[in-house]
């Protein structure tokens, strides 16, 4: 078949980008493809991320076809903070290359392996490793030693992270933020090529699941975990054991005048202070929108406790005395437990 153009949309909302790359993988098969970015003008951190990772895997499965790039020399933003060359295209700079500033970070690769050897060899829980890498990003996107906005920021991408390393399988983890403070935002995006959330919930016997989008609604419940369920015995003097209030606690913290997205493969949801909605997608892993209203933030932690309160009491109703109570690490700081 002849050259399919494809135009990259003018705004890269979260809308727009899903939309966007449900679009591509519908295209019918050709020996080249032509990518035109002459229109792009707004791109998020999350939306970047995302198409990255999409029209990356989206080459990967045409090995024979041809793909070029057009007008996107003048794209300094994208390029800047690693967009092109996610997706394999030799322009700007690399993932990870580019020092962030003080209100962003750019497209920047994990390696869980590496994250496990560390803690391994310095003989400490993954746990805390993920808190300090957590932390060390939460103080340069705010430009903040201490406070109410690093500890919840800290606490949040923490427990994101955690999710990816002990349920996904997947190998790397890729995020990038950004914090707008005249807008009293900041925007944390993570994702993951691993199995998704369905396969990580499927060794809980008691939770009936049919597709990523009831694995969805049940991981953003209180006490919904993979590894902890009635049965699992519980380890003494163990804070990280997991006890499902991770997503629940990291959702409420961005629902509060914010937002928060999670895909898991081909299904997902946004959720903020008044709605809820099931969106269609193509994804393969889990990808993590979390957006956060830095004017709402108050005591951290009065609101960690209050969240995790109401989880408890919420999960006490749909389960009853085997309710699975909180961990501290889920609730909590590393260096308020130890």
């Amino acid at each position: 078949m002849s050259m399919i153009k494809v135009k990259i949309p003018q705004d890269l909302s979260l809308n727009n980008a899903l939309n966007f790359c449900n679009l591509l993988w519908d295209l019918e098969h050709s020996n080249e493809y032509t990518f035109d970015f002459a229109n792009l003008r707004l791109v998020e951190p999350f939306t970047m991320a995302y198409v990255a990772n999409e029209l990356k895997r989206f080459r990967e499965t045409k090995p024979q076809s041809k793909f070029t790039a057009l007008n996107h020399k003048e794209k300094s933003y994208a390029a800047h903070m690693g967009f092109f060359r996610a997706f394999g295209l030799k322009f700007g700079n690399e993932p990870g290359e580019a020092v962030g500033s003080n209100t962003y970070l750019p497209l920047t690769i994990l390696n869980v392996a590496e994250l496990q050897k560390e803690a391994a060899e310095s003989y400490d829980h993954v746990g805390n490793v993920i808190e300090a890498k957590s932390e060390q990003i939460a103080k340069i996107l705010t430009q903040q030693d201490v406070g109410d906005l690093v500890d919840t920021l800290t606490f949040s991408i923490r427990e994101i992270l955690r999710n990816v390393v002990e349920h996904s399988g997947s190998e790397v983890i890729e995020y990038c933020a950004q914090y707008w403070p005249t807008k009293n935002l900041v925007e944390f995006a993570v994702l993951d090529t691993g199995n998704g959330i369905m396969c990580g919930l499927s060794n809980n016997p008691y939770l009936k699941i049919t597709d990523e989008r009831d694995a969805l609604h049940l991981a953003m419940l209180p006490g919904i975990s993979g590894k902890m369920y009635k049965g699992v015995k519980k380890r003494k003097h163990d804070e990280w054991q997991n006890s499902g209030f991770g997503l629940y606690m990291t959702s409420r913290i961005c629902r509060n005048g914010g937002s928060f997205f999670i895909a898991s493969n081909d299904k997902s949801i946004f959720l903020d202070s008044t709605s809820k909605q099931d969106l269609e997608c193509k994804y393969k892993g889990t990808a993590l929108r979390l957006r956060i209203n830095t004017s709402r933030i108050s005591s951290y932690s009065k609101m960690l406790e209050q969240y995790k309160n109401e989880g408890y009491e919420a999960a006490k109703k749909f389960a009853g005395k085997d309710a699975i109570e909180p961990s501290i690490a889920s609730t909590m700081l590393a260096r308020d437990f130890q």
